[in-house]
């Protein structure tokens, strides 16, 4: 009888619709305009984030930042108090636990929505490779998080033909600057560090609290130094932190700051979920 009632719970997890909340109420579908419109254009910004048992960590970080970046799209927002709402709706209605995925889109048309889908933590180390698109540190979109990811996917794409799970972007300065999908870390003689901002790369969150809390260095690295480091990691909002194995054919050995440091996040995240 107990096996019979958890797998009736599975299925109805899996016939569940999720609900998605578009311009100010929650929908069992989505349609957008075949015609003109920001979707066909990629002209919009959006945000992901991790959420905990219902609980979205860093959202007024998040949210200062789609604004900045719709500011600077020249696109209208919608209020803060209609986004919170969109948030707390949309994560009520679709639960997930313990963890979720958060997204909050908005076009350049005006349109809005927001996503709470399941989550489930990655528990491997990646492989990179570098990635033959060549990033520009002033581009306009160089550190927004804009729906235009043709780069990245491309990126993605390339990289897993060759085997390897993300590629790493360099700029026009042979400089780091990130993965196709999350900022990066890098140890060197016990000590972490990020590329700086200068590198075009996008301002993370979680990229900041590692900095501020955490005691991250931002600098500058070239390329060609990818292979004297001691260790990589990804980071990202919704991933935390992710181990690197492997850069192109060089291994890193060592993986034990990367599982410390990748603990004492988890736990200081748990700690501060009220941000």
């Amino acid at each position: 009888m107990g096996r019979d009632r958890v797998k009736g719970e599975e299925v109805d997890r899996a016939n569940k619709v999720m609900k998605i909340y578009f311009n100010n109420s929650l929908r069992d579908d989505l349609a957008l305009p075949a015609t003109g419109g920001g979707w066909l254009l990629g002209d919009g910004a959006f945000e992901s984030l991790r959420t905990y048992s219902g609980r979205a960590f860093a959202l007024e970080r998040h949210l200062d930042r789609l604004e900045q970046t719709l500011n600077e799209l020249k696109i209208v927002a919608p209020s803060r108090a209609q986004l919170v709402q969109g948030v707390e709706e949309t994560i009520a209605a679709n639960p997930a636990s313990p963890f979720g995925r958060l997204r909050i889109t908005v076009l350049g048309d005006g349109n809005w929505m927001v996503t709470h889908i399941e989550y489930k933590p990655e528990d491997r180390f990646l492989k990179l490779c570098l990635s033959p698109i060549k990033r520009y540190s002033l581009d306009l979109t160089s550190g927004m998080k804009t729906i235009s990811y043709q780069a990245s996917a491309v990126a993605l794409r390339q990289a897993a033909s060759k085997g390897f799970d993300d590629a790493i972007f360099i700029n026009e300065q042979g400089e780091v600057m990130e993965s196709a999908l999350a900022n990066l870390l890098w140890l060197k003689d016990g000590q972490w560090f990020t590329p700086d901002l200068n590198s075009g790369c996008l301002p993370g969150v979680i990229r900041a609290l590692l900095v501020e809390n955490f005691g991250v260095i931002q600098a500058p690295l070239l390329v060609e130094d990818l292979e004297n480091v001691d260790g990589l990691a990804l980071t990202s909002s919704v991933r935390e932190i992710v181990g690197v194995q492997a850069f192109e054919s060089h291994l890193y050995s060592n993986s034990q700051p990367i599982d410390t440091l990748t603990s004492s996040f988890h736990s200081w995240i748990l700690g501060n979920l009220e941000q």
